[in-house]
């Protein structure tokens, strides 16, 4: 779990100079929640085909899932798990994370500003943050935006 910067539509900063006018929009952090897979490429594929979330380039705001849910304790400020059906079953199932990491501080004020995660996938193994960024950029993750329940 780590967090990412996503372009909002909302204005930032607008500066005219002379005949010119730069725009600049604001970014807002998000918590990015990656779905690794245990195995190599063949695992990504099939974790890729099994949630079916569009490709996914960093910087801009993945497609609302709501299929998804993320669910974070209040008391121990960490994710319980990702609620939610598979498109290709419609079942409903609960994914939990093999390790619930107390989030930091700055996280945990992203998801109550936030209200919602990004999930993604098309990683293998335990990535780290810059991984997950270079994955990002290079455009091979798999991405939804799914909201966040605090209980």
């Amino acid at each position: 779990m780590t967090h990412v910067g996503l372009d909002t539509s909302r204005l930032g900063n607008v500066r005219q100079q002379g005949r010119q006018t730069e725009i600049t929009l604001n970014r807002t952090r998000a918590v990015l929640i990656a779905l690794n897979a245990v195995g190599g490429a063949e695992q990504v594929r099939q974790l890729n085909e099994f949630f079916a979330w569009p490709l996914w380039r960093g910087a801009a705001i993945p497609s609302v899932s709501p299929e998804w849910t993320a669910v974070f304790s209040t008391a121990a400020r960490a994710l319980e798990g990702i609620h939610g059906a598979a498109p290709q079953e419609g079942k409903p199932m609960i994914i939990r994370p093999a390790v619930c990491d107390r989030l930091t501080d700055a996280m945990w004020e992203m998801l109550q500003t936030q209200n919602c995660v990004v999930l993604c996938t098309g990683v293998a193994g335990d990535p780290t943050a810059p991984q997950l960024g270079a994955a990002a950029s290079d455009g091979s993750l798999h991405a939804a935006l799914a909201r966040v329940i605090l209980h």
